[in-house]
């Protein structure tokens, strides 16, 4: 996908009808800063371009400023408003029960299930160097520790021997690590709280697929 005159995507030269414009975040009242640092550490610029550049702490997090035209492939972040607020201190209360914790057991062993925003990075290794700042930001005193959890999809084994021996050289997977959901594809779940429990992205989605991910319509069975 390559930027076209008017700054839409397109595909072999032709022009997108449509595309994903943007994602609105709403950080809980406290959590700027963390909020800030977890979308820098994947790979955003943020641009403070609120009615009071600064102040007021609305940014625009742009995903890929070489390519920017500022309408699409933008994360708008901002402080949620009180009443979204006193919502989320009910959703935590529910959260807590046992309902609540069955739930987010399930969202930790199948992430897929659970609403989610998606971001696609065009090289394993900007992935891999995001995942390498998250670790540090998480460790104990780091700014993101108790906000932000990381689980990671290594590419499924067997399938191509170029793909396996990248895995086996990468300096943040780990035999260990489960297989993806789709062939041909690298895909790490941020869990987080700094976005509460109505917004879409309490997980978001870090991809990397390899060529044969783009040859055919992909199936996410195992």
């Amino acid at each position: 996908m390559t930027p076209s005159a008017d700054g839409l995507t397109t595909k072999d030269g032709v022009r997108a009808a449509r595309v994903l414009g943007h994602l609105a975040l709403y950080y809980r009242p406290g959590t700027e800063e963390a909020a800030r640092t977890l979308l820098t550490d994947l790979g955003c610029e943020l641009i403070d371009n609120g009615p009071r550049p600064g102040e007021d702490g609305f940014a625009s997090a742009v995903l890929d400023m070489a390519t920017a035209d500022h309408h699409d492939g933008v994360i708008y972040v901002a402080q949620m408003g009180d009443a979204q607020w006193a919502l989320e201190q009910q959703v935590d209360a529910l959260m807590a029960t046992d309902e609540g914790r069955a739930l987010a057991e399930r969202v930790a062993e199948w992430p897929e299930s659970a609403p989610h925003a998606g971001i696609v990075y065009d090289s394993l290794d900007e992935l891999e160097a995001a995942l390498v700042r998250l670790d540090e930001h998480t460790a104990p005193g780091g700014p993101l520790e108790g906000h932000v959890r990381v689980v990671r999809f290594r590419a499924r084994p067997g399938l191509d021997p170029d793909v396996d021996a990248r895995m086996a050289a990468s300096p943040v997977f780990s035999d260990d690590d489960r297989p993806a959901f789709g062939d041909h594809i690298v895909q790490c779940f941020v869990h987080t709280d700094l976005f509460g429990s109505l917004t879409s992205a309490r997980v978001i989605e870090l991809d990397f697929a390899f060529p044969p991910f783009y040859e055919r319509v992909p199936t996410f069975g195992r």
